[in-house]
């Protein structure tokens, strides 16, 4: 009979063993994407219920739009991830409390995320993306940037991680004008920064100086 201590031993290391292969197997553009989808999630946990009015950097949005648009993005890559095939973004049928429709959707999200094959699945998606794990790639942005949005309109410090920021601009510059054009982003805008942030909120169209 194996003694105890072995088998807890035994048990230990192959706990580490899969935990270690799966947050080795969890994909750079994974790591990132769940960053901004959380970067945005700690901002919506912020707001006042009396702010949700307030104007946004984006024009035609209020707060609550904004969380709506959001929404309506991921629940977009939600539907690409569990279906495998192309699927627009899908709004909340439901808005009159932004923070509870924005839990609901950052939960379904993850959990699409998280299962097995979903990140290898083949397209082209969003952006003319091969698989699932590049077109969040290109995502991040959304979250990201509407993440300083949403900060700037309610009052809270608009803070942005400069490495998630960076690599994200990486990947946008190429896209600069196309997004522009489609009318995914406002045109981008000269900045006189070397700030990274300043830098990345000039390329998607805002003024990093931008108040109500």
């Amino acid at each position: 009979m194996m003694a105890p201590v072995l088998r807890r031993r035994l048990r230990t290391s192959s706990y580490i063993s899969s935990h270690c292969h799966y947050v080795q197997s969890m994909s750079k553009n994974l790591r990132q994407f769940t960053k901004a989808v959380y970067a945005f999630d700690a901002v919506v946990n912020r707001v006042d219920a009396s702010a949700w009015g307030n104007q946004t950097p984006c024009e035609e949005w209020d707060a609550r739009a904004l969380v709506e648009h959001q929404c309506a993005v991921l629940r977009g890559v939600t539907d690409v991830a569990t279906s495998g095939a192309m699927a627009k973004p899908n709004p909340p049928a439901d808005m009159s409390d932004p923070a509870a429709a924005w839990c609901e959707t950052r939960d379904n999200l993850l959990a699409a995320l998280d299962s097995a094959g979903t990140l290898g699945q083949e397209g082209p998606f969003w952006f003319n993306a091969a698989t699932v794990d590049d077109m969040i790639g290109v995502v991040t942005w959304d979250p990201l940037v509407h993440s300083w949005d949403l900060a700037k309109a309610t009052g809270q410090e608009a803070a942005m991680d400069q490495g998630l920021v960076q690599a994200s601009m990486e990947v946008l510059q190429p896209m600069s004008s196309m997004l522009a054009e489609s009318g995914r982003t406002a045109d981008a805008i000269a900045i006189d920064s070397a700030n990274v942030v300043d830098q990345y909120l000039g390329l998607v169209g805002r003024d990093p100086n931008w108040t109500p």
